[in-house]
């Protein structure tokens, strides 16, 4: 973990937004424009609405809109974007604490970067690194002559066909930029039909959204090299390893669990005792799917931070840590469950999780070369 600049002293940052969205749903974007309790707040729409779908076109007038302000950071959001009460205030803690960084306010529950973020909450670390091949936008802040830039980025961009969240990604690495989550997520993302069609994707909500005002928690986490996820459009559990992450590196999860202790035989055990009735609604092969990423998570915590697993029961009451619990099942098994349904078994969903977690922390060894 390392530590943001001290920022305690410092006035906090100004900033300007634009929230992108498609004439059609104006009105709705002028009323999150209102919520951000930014004075310079403002719509940007697609100024091409009849055109092929993309979000590219509303992002770049969105992020170009800085230009209009002298502020010290714009905020990007979409138009399908909940914030939380208090928004304002939290951000500005967010911005003071990142003030070069660009820094997203929401991560999708099942995303390789959700992983991070969850180990974040469990760790009491204030923000993770982007490791999906994309930049979340959903909402975006980033100093404003980088807005600038970025925009005229896109403008270039535009007709190439690289979605959005994977061009604004490009133009990050290739100006050397570590994007950043700020966890908890301010923002969530509503269920809203989609523009560009992802409505495929599923539901893709937060990892971690708190409702209310929250002081931003220090430090950016340090991930190992091993990352156990779930790979929500195919179900399958693989270990990514973030060193070199290319999809003939990922290694089938299965198979790493018994280079660290436990065979398969065991993990079937281990989900029998634990699966707290479960098994009637996520069918087979998901959940033992699902278990095995959750037990491969809890023994890559133990190792990597040693003791944080067994203090999760004792912290259940805390509603960030429960949250981050109760969403990584739904977050990974999204395209495969009946999300609503899962929901309503959402005690049973955090025990088996939390389980899971103590299983691995219990019963696996990582080795160094993974840490």
């Amino acid at each position: 973990m390392v530590s943001p600049r001290n920022s305690a002293s410092a006035p906090p940052p100004s900033v300007s937004a634009a929230v992108m969205t498609h004439p059609d749903r104006a009105e709705r974007a002028a009323l999150i424009a209102e919520r951000t309790g930014l004075p310079r707040a403002g719509v940007a729409t697609d100024p091409e609405p009849d055109g092929p779908p993309t979000a590219l076109r509303s992002a770049r007038v969105a992020f170009g809109a800085a230009a209009l302000h002298r502020s010290d950071h714009h905020l990007v959001l979409q138009d399908d974007a909940r914030l939380a009460d208090g928004f304002a205030g939290t951000l500005g803690a967010i911005l003071a604490a990142h003030p070069e960084s660009p820094v997203s306010l929401f991560v999708e529950w099942g995303s390789r970067t959700a992983v991070l973020a969850r180990w974040a909450v469990f760790t009491g670390v204030g923000a993770v690194p982007v490791v999906n091949p994309y930049a979340p936008i959903v909402a975006l802040a980033l100093p404003r002559e980088l807005s600038v830039e970025l925009a005229r980025f896109l403008e270039v961009t535009e007709l190439s066909g690289v979605p959005g969240d994977r061009a604004v990604l490009r133009f990050m690495r290739e100006r050397g930029l570590s994007p950043l989550v700020a966890m908890p997520n301010p923002v969530e993302h509503e269920d809203h039909p989609s523009l560009v069609g992802n409505d495929g994707q599923g539901p893709r909500r937060s990892v971690c959204f708190a409702s209310g005002p929250v002081h931003p928690r220090g430090g950016i986490l340090e991930p190992p090299r091993a990352l156990p996820f779930l790979r929500w459009n195919l179900g399958t559990p693989v270990l990514v390893d973030l060193d070199h992450d290319v999809p003939e590196a990922h290694r089938p999860l299965a198979a790493v669990l018994a280079g660290w202790g436990v065979s398969e035989e065991d993990l079937a055990t281990g989900l029998k005792a634990h699966h707290g009735g479960l098994s009637g609604v996520i069918p087979e092969p998901y959940l033992t799917s699902v278990w095995h990423t959750a037990v491969a998570d809890g023994a890559v915590l133990e190792a990597r931070w040693p003791g944080t697993v067994a203090s999760l029961r004792t912290r259940l009451t805390n509603p960030l840590v429960e949250s981050s619990l109760a969403s990584l099942v739904p977050g990974a098994l999204r395209t495969f469950v009946d999300v609503d349904r899962l929901a309503e078994q959402r005690a049973r969903v955090v025990e088996m999780t939390l389980a899971a977690l103590e299983y691995g922390a219990g019963h696996c060894r990582v080795p160094g070369q993974d840490l």
